[in-house]
């Protein structure tokens, strides 16, 4: 009996420290359509250090959240001002979260030029923020083309895997 629970007891902490690490220290991702050319095809997984997140540089590859909008055309909504449209169709936005793979260009100081004109991308975004990590990256994903990335928006390095 002893034994038994002592390996229920070992089984659980086991799960639980593993749950831990690849929750908040390494994760797993797959490349999402497109990819990351040369290096990341579509399907291809990389882990992703979200432990060292302080030190982005030029050519880093990193996955990083943004909302994207999606339409729900299927929504069933009932009206109750109009009793002849009670099972209307209803177009809706949803907003959610994505995760993104791109590769940094740019880093904060540096000038990007936008139809003849140039832009300085900013070394602190805010100053309301007041923290010493807001920071804005340029970065180039496969789908998306160039935007802008603040810090607070990456969840961290990627590595190929396989």
């Amino acid at each position: 009996m002893k034994a038994t629970a002592k390996f229920i007891l070992a089984l659980a902490l086991a799960l639980l420290l593993a749950w831990g690490v690849r929750t908040f220290a390494f994760t797993v991702f797959t490349v999402p359509q497109g990819g990351l050319p040369p290096q990341l095809e579509e399907g291809n997984r990389v882990i992703v250090n979200r432990v060292d997140c302080d030190n982005f540089g030029r050519g880093d590859i990193i996955v990083f959240a943004d909302s994207v909008v999606i339409q729900n055309a299927n929504l069933q909504r009932k009206n109750q001002q109009n009793k002849n449209l009670q099972n209307k169709n209803l177009r809706r936005k949803i907003a959610m979260e994505a995760y993104f793979i791109g590769r940094i260009e740019k880093l904060p100081g540096d000038t990007i030029t936008l139809d003849s004109l140039r832009y300085i991308i900013p070394t602190v975004c805010c100053k309301r923020c007041g923290c010493k990590d807001c920071r804005f990256y340029l970065v180039r994903t496969s789908r998306r083309g160039q935007q802008l990335v603040h810090k607070h928006q990456m969840i961290g390095k990627a590595y190929k895997l396989f």
